[in-house]
């Protein structure tokens, strides 16, 4: 059976779910941090269920995913988004003789009139850092140097692990190590695991938005396309 809807009908949900990712990256990124766990770990999870609803494609399952891009435009996957991962430099041999182990954290924090806040990736000087969509949910969004995760496993993590749309307690081993490294501590007060990893899915996020204003824009009546 056919499981796709007809353009028009996908254009109409397309609508509803970017207006759902603007509200929901409004929502987290309001928050001091530490902030309130269910408050931020919440957002998370609105953010990550449209994410997978507009990207996640899986055609060729017995049941098939279809995403709903895919329904308006199946070379989707080609158009640019902005995407620059977080690498960890390679070991390297010092002069000295000592092999040198970095391990980066992939964080990003804004400190504004007393506000401390997880920064949004807003179009600036390193805007121009793209890639096809594709590669930006597959490939390693971070790399800490011990371990590798990407936009999709986070996302589907939060969607169908974390409580977004599932519970469940069988995650992959790598979400597990990412969401153990790197712990936060402001004032005291640690920020959850979640919210933690859930700063990159909101910045992937945000990417996506741009994204689509960029290559869907003619989906998005004036007024629709304005982000809270």
């Amino acid at each position: 059976m056919d499981s796709t809807i007809s353009r028009a009908e996908a254009i109409g949900k397309l609508q509803v779910q970017r207006h759902r990712l603007a509200g929901a990256l409004g929502r987290f990124y309001s928050h001091d941090l530490p902030g309130d766990p269910v408050s931020l770990e919440a957002a998370v999870m609105d953010i990550a269920i449209p994410i997978r609803v507009m990207v996640h494609h899986v055609p060729d399952k017995k049941r098939p995913s279809i995403c709903l891009l895919h329904q308006i435009d199946p070379e989707f996957w080609k158009k640019p988004i902005h995407f620059e991962p977080v690498i960890t430099p390679r070991p390297r041999i010092l002069p000295s003789g000592v092999r040198a182990v970095s391990v980066t954290l992939p964080w990003r924090f804004t400190i504004e009139s007393g506000h401390f806040r997880f920064t949004r990736y807003k179009e600036g000087p390193y805007s121009q850092a793209k890639a096809p969509l594709t590669k930006w949910w597959i490939d390693s969004c971070w790399d800490s140097g011990s371990n590798t995760v990407s936009n999709k496993d986070l996302v589907l993590a939060m969607a169908n692990k974390e409580g977004g749309a599932h519970v469940d307690g069988d995650i992959s081993a790598k979400y597990r190590v990412a969401r153990a490294q790197g712990a936060i501590a402001i004032g005291g007060n640690q920020v959850s695991n979640i919210a933690k990893l859930g700063s990159l899915v909101a910045y992937a996020g945000a990417e996506l938005l741009e994204y689509l204003d960029e290559n869907f824009n003619e989906c998005f009546p004036v007024g629709i396309a304005a982000a809270p």
